[in-house]
């Protein structure tokens, strides 16, 4: 009812600009040093996971804080860095900008120390005695280049080439002056470690050896990924050196080796490692130290430094090479127009996601490969990347990547066949460095290699990669059908692929994989990705195949799913507080116990738990209802006691069941009470799970049948994906919300998730009128004002990949104006100039990629095609370099107070289709706005004006 009165309003307003007039103003002077704009703490709150140290664009190394908040075995924030803890234990060597799970990298913690070196620096588990206090006043950050006094007296400028770093330290006068290599401590532990002091050369060396990525969530990963070799030399003598391994010290010893190891919890050991110290001769106040690292051996780290770290080059050299380095990237889109803030918040996450994937091979050519050999890049590929952040970088890093820097984006491309090539075929969905970690879900891959050929990479083995897919698509191997690191980091790539292919959807029981809604879901994509680059090498037997098989999401759309209303006459109504043994808030909280959504699930870390409730008026509960929660059945509730009291004191057991079990996910069982009566509280205490060290539960739902039964609480609309059986039954306890199925998301995000096929989607939904209702609902309130903060499961998240392109479907069902309010809505209240201005995990710069593109007005809906659907520029004027060498222009005068599209002029000729050809990412060309204050029903909207899909 309310799009109809807004739709009403609008259709009586006239609009109407010349748009010759427009297209001959002339536009605001274009940025010239974007460097300047950059903020490098944006992100490093917020849940953002970014680093504000100095690197270079996708530089090998990545000179950043380790910061504390008191313990030595987590950083605050994955990255190694967050604002608001104000302690740093080291200055690592490399870093991941944006992940999740508890991080990685960080490498070889190097950390000036003001004062005497007395006990093992690993011994200090609280980080008390060998970190430091520091304030933001003395910090300072700029792209390639990091500045830090610490409250010692000590203090740190550091800056960077590809894969070497010099670092300028100071030092009070009055204490001794030290270097402590923590060459075990690496964000997340280390297997082995080993340093080498040769006093003579003034040179420090060693390695570490590393990955342990999501281990605390899967300890299937708590094991080594790579090595990091490095070599560090001094410019002042050393007068004395020791090492340390574990709690031990070594004055005057020039080796030592030992790695943390890794705990049962997937965690670093306290107090376990080595490194190394030198010390300088007293009154030494200032020490300039070259460091290099390489992933082949310590002969690559010197040859590194040797070829980017010449005497011939000093610290201010480096670092003004750093800047031009970031220029040249940051200048492929100058922009012109917009406030200081929208600059810094655009250039910085231009710069972000700039960042991964990282450089692995060496000056000389050389890298490590996915089969622990040594190799050597070969021509025309220049250079060799590792991690692949694929479940989040598909959908608009690389893109972006490949529109910018094609050479760039064919090496990376080349990198991922190399990689796979060497693990017989085995693409990963997630790599660190050259490592798999499995983490995720889908087959990304597939789309990424799909989307950078699409955008312009060609100086790659596309037939071969093309070929390779393929295969792993079609032949299902035994890592296909292994629970290992399920459910986040599940071994296969196409886990149950036999099945996929013969039923068309991957089996929610025994799908080795995180969900089997959203596996199909990301196969589909995959499938669709290999599809459109199978059509462009000429394949088009392979072409159709794909294609069909890129329909596979139709088989977990149910068009008669809806909210399950759960028990009738259910209390929750009248709980006014919940108290709980345990919990893990925010989203495993107790509250989601009694939530009335049976997506959501109360967690509780131990074999035993309860969770209890207080009413605002005794009630009888004569019965009630237990739903399994969407993780491990061993950590359903087995034995449980139901229990009344008058004051939550004193209870009386009014129900007892044992040896119950839960057969399936989200699956809801009722039993009755005998003898029911009025209690004021209840309370459910879980005397035994499944055997795992977590008792987890979907919902409790009590129910007094003089209560009247509440409305349900989930989306009202029919038709949503949803988890399917082997069999071909439907996954019980379905709700919208519901997590079950689907990975960091749920069936109410997922659903809009067919990139290829939403037009299908909004047919299926009833047409493009009830789609568009729908999405609405998606994104605002029953009153019209949006909601964006991602409380509710049913709604938009801007801060995780599965839903991100939807602000731009309003496109395909004609209704482009909604298009540009969304946009414009997320961009203005959900990115900023300040240290929480990126919405939740930077994921390797694919949100950042989000922001520049829908900034610019342009988005990669389909992944996997080169169309780019068309918003409101966020600047009045944009210049774009692209790959190709071509510029494409977008002017928008007005677009500080006028935000709806009246008309575009593209290379002069109208337009009204909403969306650009794939040519303009390689041909470029002018685009030129008209825009409005009010909104245009017709322009972008008509039949013919809808993006190409399928």
């Amino acid at each position: 009812m309310l799009r109809t009165r807004v739709l009403a309003a609008l259709a009586g307003v006239a609009v109407t600009i010349p748009l010759a007039t427009v297209a001959q103003a002339a536009g605001p002077a274009l940025v010239d040093d974007p460097a300047a704009h950059v903020n490098p703490f944006i992100g490093t709150t917020n849940l953002g996971n970014t680093y504000p140290g100095a690197v270079r664009p996708f530089g090998m190394l990545a000179w950043s804080p380790q910061t504390s908040r008191g313990t030595q075995i987590s950083t605050p924030a994955p990255g190694g860095y967050q604002y608001t803890a104000t302690r740093i234990r080291g200055l690592s060597l490399t870093h991941l900008s944006g992940v999740g799970c508890s991080g990685a990298n960080g490498d070889i913690p190097i950390m000036p120390q003001a004062g005497d070196v007395t006990t093992s620096p690993t011994a200090d588990t609280t980080d008390k005695v060998y970190a430091s206090t520091f304030s933001h006043a003395n910090e300072a950050a700029e792209p390639g280049y990091y500045r830090v006094g610490l409250d010692s007296g000590a203090g740190a400028e550091l800056t960077v080439t590809d894969r070497s770093g010099i670092g300028q330290f100071t030092f009070p006068a009055d204490k001794s002056a030290s270097l402590l290599f923590r060459t075990s401590m690496s964000e997340t532990g280390s297997e082995n470690a080993t340093v080498h002091i040769d006093p003579e050369t003034r040179t420090v060396t060693g390695s570490v050896s590393a990955g342990n990525f999501c281990g605390p969530q899967s300890t299937d990963n708590s094991h080594a990924y790579y090595t990091l070799h490095f070599v560090a030399k001094l410019d002042q003598p050393f007068a004395s050196v020791g090492t340390w391994t574990d709690a031990t010290l070594a004055p005057g010893s020039t080796d030592a080796q030992g790695g943390s190891g890794y705990s049962s919890a997937g965690r670093p050991n306290a107090g376990k490692g080595s490194g190394g110290y030198v010390t300088f001769a007293p009154g030494t106040t200032a020490v300039t130290m070259r460091v290099a690292i390489s992933y082949t051996d310590l002969a690559g780290a010197e040859r590194n430094l040797a070829a980017e770290s010449p005497a011939s080059l000093n610290f201010a050299k480096v670092r003004a090479k750093a800047r031009e380095a970031w220029n040249d990237r940051l200048r492929k889109i100058r922009i012109g127009g917009g406030t200081a803030d929208q600059l810094a918040t655009f250039y910085t996450a231009l710069y972000h996601s700039s960042l991964e994937p990282t450089l692995t091979s060496d000056a000389d050519g050389r890298y490590y490969g996915a089969d622990d050999q040594i190799h050597r890049v070969k021509r025309p590929q220049k250079a060799q990347y590792g991690t692949f952040s694929g479940w989040d970088v598909y959908r608009a890093q690389v893109q972006l990547l490949a529109m910018l820097d094609r050479r760039q984006a064919s090496d990376y491309a080349q990198s991922l066949f190399n990689y796979a090539t060497q693990r017989n075929g085995e693409w990963d969905r997630w790599l660190l460095q050259h490592g798999k970690t499995a983490v995720m879900s889908g087959d990304p891959a597939a789309a990424a290699i799909a989307a950078m050929y699409a955008f312009g990479a060609r100086d790659f083995d596309a037939r071969g990669a093309l070929n390779s897919l393929v295969h792993a698509a079609t032949v299902a191997t035994e890592n296909d059908y292994s629970d290992k690191g399920c459910n986040v980091e599940c071994f296969g790539q196409r886990p149950s692929l036999n099945e996929y292919i013969k039923n068309g959807y991957v089996p929610a029981d025994d799908c080795h994989c995180w969900g089997g809604a959203a596996e199909t879901l990301e196969d589909a994509a995959a499938d669709y990705g290999i599809a459109q680059l199978a059509f462009a090498l000429g394949d088009h037997k392979t072409y159709k195949t794909f294609l069909a098989r890129s329909h596979n999401w139709r088989n977990v759309y149910d068009p008669s799913a809806k909210a399950d209303p759960g028990l009738e006459h259910n209390i929750r109504e009248h709980i006014t507080a919940i108290t709980a043994s345990g919990e893990n808030p925010p989203g495993e909280g107790k509250a989601q116990a009694f939530d009335g959504d049976k997506g959501t699930k109360w967690l509780t870390f131990a074999t035993t738990g309860w969770v209890a409730a207080k009413l605002d008026v005794p009630l009888t509960v004569a019965n009630y209802a237990l739903t399994s929660g969407n993780d491990e059945p061993e950590r359903d509730p087995a034995d449980w006691r139901l229990q009344g009291s008058a004051d939550g004191t004193a209870w009386t057991t009014i129900d007892e069941q044992t040896g119950q079990a839960f057969e399936k996910r989200g699956q809801t069982k009722g039993y009755a009470v005998a003898s029911p009566a009025p209690f004021s509280y209840y309370r459910l205490d879980v005397t035994k799970n499944g055997g795992t060290d977590i008792v987890q539960l979907g919902e409790l739902e009590l129910a007094d049948p003089a209560v009247p039964t509440p409305a349900p609480i989930d989306s009202p609309y029919v038709g949503w994906m949803r988890d399917r059986y082997l069999d071909g039954t439907w996954a019980e306890g379905f709700s919208p919300s519901t997590q079950t199925g689907f990975v960091e998301g749920s069936s109410a995000q997922y659903t809009w998730m067919v990139y290829s096929d939403v037009v299908t989607l909004a047919q299926k939904m009833g047409g493009n009128d009830a789609a568009i209702e729908r999405l609405d609902a998606f994104f605002r309130n029953p009153d019209g004002t949006f909601d964006l903060s991602a409380k509710k499961l049913t709604r938009f998240d801007a801060t995780n990949e599965p839903d991100i392109q939807t602000p731009y479907l309003y496109n395909y069902f004609g209704a482009a104006y909604k298009t540009q309010e969304t946009v414009k809505a997320i961009i203005d209240t959900k990115w900023s100039n300040g240290t929480g201005g990126i919405p939740g995990n930077d994921d390797a710069g694919t949100m950042s990629a989000w922001y520049v593109l829908s900034a610019l007005g342009l988005y990669p809906t389909v992944p996997t095609r080169a169309e780019l659907a068309l918003t409101t520029p966020l600047f009045p004027r944009a210049e774009v370099r692209l790959g190709s060498g071509r510029k494409l222009v977008i002017d928008a005068p007005g677009t500080e107070t006028s935000h709806y599209v009246q008309g575009l002029r593209v290379d002069g000729r109208p337009t009204t289709k909403a969306w650009l050809p794939a040519r303009a990412v390689t041909d470029g060309g002018h685009l030129v706005y008209a825009l409005g204050a009010v909104p245009s029903l017709t322009w972008g909207s008509g039949p013919k004006d809808v993006p190409p899909q399928d």
